[in-house]
Order: C-alpha cells, then structure tokens, then sequence
C-alpha cells in the first residue's frame, strides 16, 4: 500500500508538464474581450512521514488581463518532488506575454519565459521573442492562427559542452473546432529550428479532445509528441504523453 501511495505521489509530482521541451502557450489563452481580469490559482502541498519522508509541492498560475486593444497573459507552474532529502523531479516554468492587436486578423505578440526542468536535462532556459500572430480564418465552429515568431534562447543542461545560445524561429499553428457545445478538438504544434543550424530544432504537438456529457460533467483526452534533435547527453529524443482525465466544473 505504502508503495502504490509513493507511486501516486510520483505521477501526480511529474503529471503536468513532465518532458516537455515546448511550453503549450495556445491551450491556456483566455479568449475574450472583456476588460475583466481572468485567471486561476492552485497551490498543491503533500507530505508523508513513514519509513520514507516524502515531500510535493505545486503550484500553478494562470493570469489574463484584456484592455481595449491590449492583452497581458501571466503563466507559472511549478512541480516538487522530494523522498529522503533526494529530489526525484522539478521542474517549473514561468512564462508572460504581451499581445496588441493591430487588425481584426492581425496581432503583434512579445514574450519573456523562464524554463527548468530536471526530467529532461534542463537546467537553465530563458527566452525572448516577437513576431506577429495571423488568424487565418475564425468561422462559427473553427479557428486556425498562425505565429511565425523569432526567440533568442539562453539555456544550461547536464551537457557541458552543449552550445548555450541560440536564435530560432518558433512557429506554431493552433486550431481549434467547436461545431457543438458537447464536443470541441484542438491541435497545437510548435517548430522551433535554430536560424543558424536547421538541423538543431525542437517539435513539439499536442491534440485534445474534450466530450461534455452533461452541463457540469465532462471528459477528455490528450497526446502531445515532443521531439528535439539535440538533447542532452544520456536524454531520449523522442517524448510522448497520453492523458485521459474526468471534469467535473460548477
């Protein structure tokens, strides 16, 4: 039993945003045009002393502010996961971005992100980018956007002789279909190859699927694929994430 209970604790530490070398930004915008400030807090704290000593803490922050033209999204999460003063897994993002929108299918975006992740060999990663974001159509039941941005990236991992800098281009295409009020699909992929060497690049895709059963009740799933050509020395290339889950909201 003391088992099974450590090992829930491990996936529940590592479940958010295990192995992911893109953050998916798309999946948490908030798309509205009220002035309101929209978001969401969670605060996660476990602790177990038994024979082992098991410590987790969480949090997640999700932040929108919307005036006239101008949209302000925060984003932090954060993932802790300690047994025996031995940390099994951190990692932790924190991620804001400016949006102006300049025509009805046109948006000037800037953004600053700040990324650790011990799962994947990842130190240290900053970033800093701007480009525009172009809705290609916005019809009654789907939305397709496109962001062709530049990102300057600084970044440590457990391979010391990686090379640290780098200027990419981060592309991404985000739809969206919404037919029903009981059933919505969406797909995100990221491609960010490095300006100077296209043969360093980072992929990363993601699909869900959300089912609503009754107003409150609803379930859904998700698959997100994250690629990157050079990672760290003794870290995979390929990783993939299946997720089903039940929401209930009220």
């Amino acid at each position: 039993m003391k088992r099974i209970l450590f090992g829930l604790l491990v996936l529940l530490g590592c479940f958010s945003v295990q192995g992911q070398q893109v953050v998916n930004i798309e999946s948490k915008r908030y798309d509205s045009r009220d002035s309101a400030l929209h978001g969401e807090i969670e605060l996660l704290f476990n602790f177990i002393q038994n024979q082992n000593k098991i410590i987790n803490l969480g949090n997640k922050i999700n932040l929108t502010r919307v005036r006239q033209e101008n949209t302000v999204l925060f984003l932090a999460e954060l993932n802790f996961l300690q047994s025996n003063s031995k940390n099994l897994d951190y990692n932790a993002y924190q991620h804001i971005r400016f949006k102006r929108e300049l025509k009805p299918w046109l948006s000037g975006e800037a953004f600053a992100q700040t990324q650790f992740n011990q799962q994947i060999g990842l130190k240290f990663r900053g970033l800093l980018g701007a480009g525009p974001r172009i809705r290609i159509f916005y019809e009654d039941s789907m939305k397709l956007f496109v962001g062709p941005m530049w990102m300057y990236e600084y970044e440590r991992t457990t391979d010391e002789y990686a090379r640290n800098v780098h200027n990419r281009m981060s592309l991404y295409v985000s739809f969206l279909y919404f037919k029903s009020s009981a059933f919505n699909f969406d797909i995100v992929s990221y491609y960010q190859p490095d300006l100077i060497d296209f043969s360093n690049f980072r992929f990363s895709s993601e699909a869900r699927l959300n089912l609503k059963f009754t107003t409150n009740f609803s379930f859904r799933i998700s698959y997100s694929q994250n690629f990157q050509s050079h990672p760290p020395s003794g870290m995979p290339n390929n990783l993939s994430t299946l997720r089903n889950s039940f929401l209930y909201k009220f």
